[in-house]
């Protein structure tokens, strides 16, 4: 079975990482040969799901596209899956599955879609969400990462038999086995005695950096011993940097050492006001930290309210700051949160497990079901 991960990139999120866990997995059984694919926007051109992907040896392919809809890309598509021999074309996102569908247009490959979180942050992405749905009645199988996401699937006219939920997973051993190098801290400008409250994610307003940075000052003045680390990169990230300009407020932007970073916190906080499954909330219990999260998408059915975590309500900054105050004073409790933590991604949350669960859909949508 050959199979081509597309996805149109704005950097390296959950969806890309995503991608590159479950092509990992998936070539590790003899029957799957997996391709990353990316849509180049030559304007804002962004790789790193090939770059991370060659790391693991996966096979890549990137599709340069010059515009929102350029005929030569899908034709270059349409010609790579047919030398290749893709029997799944397997897409992640709107962009991505709009020229999966034009790509395959008359030839015998199986479409398949992921769709990790339906945003509508503005006119334009309400519009690309409404086309999206449209063309996704056309796909043979279509995945949702959380019950929310599927309703949303089913609800657009999508049959409910083509519509599946499988949750995000991954790779264990790169947060079991990370360990924090020495003088770690420093390199941050985080004072060796402070505790890290520490996000993970696109710095953007669906993400709600701005309810978690409303509180630095009123956590400070109780503890003021806390730094604040938020690693990633977005279209706010300037002006949450302007705004917000503290010694203990540290912006990482986009960061390869992940594992490391999770090292260095001593809470997760995911003020999100709305998500999928966001794998970093799965990478952060892998690296057994107690996490504080909104009660948005999959996220209450990943942590369990006062036992491996806390949930507040999206929005809530009272909520939030009550959390977080605790877990400061609390070092025992946040041991044994994150441990809790950490059991409940092994669990339930691998890379391997998803791997199997898309491996079964595959097989629906070629019609080979045992």
């Amino acid at each position: 079975m050959k199979i081509l991960q597309l996805i149109s990139s704005s950097g390296y999120f959950g969806a890309e990482n995503v991608l590159v866990q479950l092509a990992s997995e998936l070539n590790k059984n003899d029957t799957c040969h997996v391709i990353s694919g990316v849509i180049e926007n030559l304007v804002t051109p962004h790789l790193e799901v090939i770059d991370e992907s060659k790391k693991r040896g996966i096979q890549t392919a990137h599709f340069a596209c010059r515009g929102k809809f350029d005929l030569i890309n899908i034709l270059q598509l349409r010609q790579f899956i047919k030398t290749q021999g893709i029997n799944i074309l397997h897409s992640h996102g709107y962009k991505s599955n709009l020229y999966s569908f034009f790509s395959a247009i008359g030839l015998k490959v199986a479409l398949v879609a992921t769709c990790h979180n339906w945003l509508g942050d503005d006119i334009k992405m309400r519009f690309y969400s409404y086309l999206d749905r449209i063309f996704l009645r056309q796909f043979s199988q279509v995945v949702a990462v959380s019950s929310d996401v599927q309703n949303k699937i089913i609800q657009s006219n999508i049959s409910s038999d083509k519509v599946s939920i499988i949750r995000n997973g991954i790779d264990l051993s790169r947060f079991e086995n990370a360990y924090l190098p020495p003088n770690f801290k420093s390199t941050l400008s985080i004072p060796e005695d402070h505790l890290v409250i520490g996000t993970v994610g696109r710095i953007s307003s669906v993400k709600g950096h701005q309810h978690l940075l409303n509180l630095v000052s009123a956590i400070g003045k109780e503890y003021p011993k806390t730094s604040f680390l938020l690693v990633g990169d977005g279209d706010l990230l300037t002006d949450l940097q302007a705004k917000f300009n503290k010694p203990n407020i540290i912006f990482t932007g986009l960061r390869k050492d992940l594992p490391e970073l999770y090292k260095c916190m001593d809470i997760f906080v995911l003020p999100s006001l709305t998500e999928g499954l966001p794998m970093v909330l799965l990478e952060a219990m892998a690296s057994q930290l107690p996490v504080v999260a909104t009660q948005v998408g999959y996220i209450p059915k990943v942590i369990i309210d006062n036992e491996t975590g806390f949930l507040v309500e999206p929005g809530d900054e009272e909520g939030l700051k009550k959390s977080l105050l605790y877990l400061l004073t609390e070092p025992k409790r946040r041991k044994v949160m994150g441990m809790k933590g950490y059991l409940r991604v092994k669990d339930g949350f691998s890379s391997a497990q998803m791997a199997q669960d898309y491996l079964k859909i595959y097989q629906k949508a070629l019609g080979m079901e045992q």
